[in-house]
């Protein structure tokens, strides 16, 4: 069966709260739909077939334009409920699975390949944040997802009956949380599309 690469989403504008005070709102919506439209290239890239996991109808609406399938969010499931009910539906199907955050602005096709490999050997696929998140996850069989602060640690300890493979890559490491997240990404090769995000935004930067 055909992988899926899920990426879940929340609405534009309600995104990067701790970007507030560096991006204005309509700059950090649109930040952060760029970042998602580019983490969806890179799964639609692969011989994944990418999926957007949402409970908003605007956000459901832009994938479909894009010709991005959608899996509805269950009701008060947060991106916990998310990515269960997306590696549910792989599971079923005897696909691979993966769920992808769509707040990873160096991430490429390569890091998404390298994901789908070892899930389909049978390994649980972890990619850590640099803070300790989880900002990758493959399988083949659904696990207890735990997001949130420290959810590396949660995944790791979740996954322990089968064999897990850890990713270390900038672009699967560096997600957009915090104004620094946004000026070192925009440091790094394949960072220059958020070059014009930092013209004008409160984060002490200068070209």
């Amino acid at each position: 069966m055909r992988p899926i690469i899920a990426v879940p989403l929340k609405p534009f504008a309600a995104a990067k709260g701790r970007l507030a005070d560096a991006l204005a709102p309509g700059r950090r919506a649109a930040l952060m739909e760029e970042s998602a439209a580019r983490v969806l290239r890179a799964a639609a890239t692969t011989a994944a077939l990418p999926v957007v996991v949402t409970a908003d109808p605007g956000v459901a609406d832009w994938a479909h334009q894009r010709g991005i399938e959608v899996l509805a969010e269950p009701p008060g499931g947060g991106l916990d409920g998310a990515a269960a009910a997306a590696a549910g539906s792989a599971a079923a199907a005897g696909a691979v699975w993966c769920i992808v955050h769509g707040d990873l602005p160096l991430l490429e096709p390569a890091h998404l390949e390298r994901v789908l490999a070892a899930a389909d050997g049978g390994a649980a696929v972890l990619a850590p944040s640099r803070t300790g998140g989880t900002n990758v996850l493959g399988g083949t069989t659904p696990v207890e997802f735990r997001y949130g602060p420290g959810s590396y640690a949660r995944h790791l300890a979740a996954c322990a009956g089968v064999p897990r493979r850890v990713i270390v890559a900038a672009g699967t490491a560096l997600d957009l949380d915090t104004p620094a997240d946004l000026i070192a990404a925009a440091a790094l090769p394949g960072g220059a599309w958020l070059l014009p995000y930092l013209d004008g935004a409160h984060v002490g930067w200068r070209p």
